[in-house]
């Protein structure tokens, strides 16, 4: 079965905001009840699924306030989305908006990163949420962007069938929120226009041949990064952090952040001993490089892997996350500032310029139609040359690809499942090309996937 038309990228954009229509409005379930959006504000968290936020988010805790926007990465297929939010009275409330063709611009169904279309729709805040009380981020723009990536570890070997992998040698979870100040007070205050927080979770390791996970932000070229922070973190229930090493707010080029030995504290096998590295290379030409290696010390052995054998789960396990924080330039002026502007806020409006990898055998792997590293390129071109079904966009002639970007709730498949097996609805999406069981992600065989990690 060829599939060369279909990207298999799910993800299209939604911007949730205080400045919409009544029209609009009445999408939502509860109707158009809506305030002056230059009185509205507080914190809302938005969801895909109203009866399993935990598995769902789409953002969480994120100000709302005045002409406030905030970009989000939401599935095409996506027909509602859920807002919750503290009210005046104390409670917790959650108000639901349907994403109709209305209030949503683009064609969502057709959304792929080939044509670079995005489809949008605007939320505007229940009038009785509550008010910050901290208004401190005041005057600053918020572009979201989350979702998880799930990758095969074998390129370039040719897999038997594109849809019989498992897609979890390595899977990660990513975040990335780039702050925007329009405010020259607030920008006196902070000493920057622009900055990315971006993180990484490693949620399951199922290969034996990975050892890094990273990106490439194309485009946000070193002159536009002032500020460096790294962090490398273990990310654990109800929100606990606990900070395994980091540098901050350094003007070094690269910057690396080294965990030669570490363990979880509750870990069953403590004297095994674990590495991570996190680094940040602003200086290659392809944009900002940043890799978190350490991958191949997470397994407790060879044979149950890292969450992803069925029986062999540690649920509650913290996640290694690498928390990286890039600062622009604050005195740019004109034509520069502008360019800063538009590199931030192309990593989410953009999302191809989000290239995520592997780094498994020695080889670089990335998603289909994204290119390597250009410290890997000559290696690349040299095994695409030799083999003559692999097609120069990590594909083959066949359409196969051996990575793929999904809604971050999306859960993975266990070893030795077929990705088919894992979703049943997946093949009949393929042969349909995205017409049918568009909804099939959020239809997972439960004895074929991993739940809690």
């Amino acid at each position: 079965m060829k599939i060369k038309s279909l990207m298999f990228v799910l993800m299209g954009t939604m911007l949730v905001g205080t400045s919409c229509s009544d029209t609009e409005l009445e999408n939502g379930k509860e109707g158009s009840g809506t305030v002056d959006p230059v009185k509205a504000s507080g914190l809302v968290s938005v969801y895909l699924d109203k009866n399993d936020l935990e598995a769902s988010p789409l953002a969480g805790d994120v100000l709302v306030e005045g002409s406030r926007v905030l970009t989000l990465n939401v599935p095409a297929a996506c027909e509602k989305v859920y807002m919750k939010y503290n009210t005046v009275s104390g409670a917790e409330a959650i108000k639901e908006f349907a994403l109709s063709p209305v209030s949503r611009s683009g064609d969502a169904q057709n959304f792929n990163y080939a044509t670079n279309r995005l489809a949008s729709v605007t939320l505007k805040l229940p009038e009785d949420a509550v008010q910050p009380t901290d208004e401190t981020d005041g005057g600053y723009l918020f572009y979201h962007n989350t979702g998880v990536v799930m990758f095969e570890d074998s390129w370039p070997t040719q897999p038997g069938s594109w849809y019989d992998q498992d897609f979890n040698d390595v899977v990660f979870e990513y975040d990335l929120k780039v702050t925007e100040c329009q405010s020259e007070e607030q920008m006196e205050k902070q000493g920057s226009k622009e900055e990315l927080l971006l993180t990484l979770d490693v949620r399951a390791i199922g290969g034996r041949y990975p050892t890094q996970l990273g990106v490439i932000l194309e485009g946000l070229d070193s002159k536009y990064v002032d500020l460096i922070s790294a962090n490398i973190i273990l990310k654990g229930g109800q929100g606990t952090m606990e900070s395994l090493g980091k540098e901050l707010l350094s003007t070094k080029s690269k910057v690396t952040v080294n965990v030669p030995s570490w363990n979880w504290s509750s870990d069953p096998v403590g004297a095994r001993k674990r590495f991570a590295i996190v680094t940040v290379d602003k200086a290659p030409a392809e944009g900002t490089v940043i890799r978190l290696d350490g991958l191949s010390s997470l397994s407790d052995n060879n044979q149950d892997f890292f969450q992803v054998t069925q029986g062999k789960e540690r649920i509650g396990l913290p996640m290694l996350r690498a928390e990286i924080r890039l600062i622009g330039k604050a005195d740019l002026k004109d034509a520069d500032r502008t360019a800063q502007l538009e590199a931030f806020r192309a990593l989410i409006l953009d999302t191809q310029r989000q290239n995520f990898f592997i780094v498994g055998n020695g080889k670089e792997i990335h998603m289909k139609g994204y290119k390597p590293t250009s410290s890997y390129q000559a290696e690349y071109d040299a095994l695409v040359n030799a083999d003559s079904k692999l097609v120069g966009d990590y594909s083959n002639a066949d359409g196969y690809t051996w990575g793929v970007k999904l809604p971050v709730g999306t859960k993975h498949a266990h070893e030795g499942a077929s990705f088919k097996e894992a979703y049943t609805g997946f093949i009949n999406w393929v042969n349909t090309n995205g017409v049918e069981d568009k909804d099939w992600y959020l239809n997972p065989n439960a004895e074929k996937t991993i739940r809690y990690w």
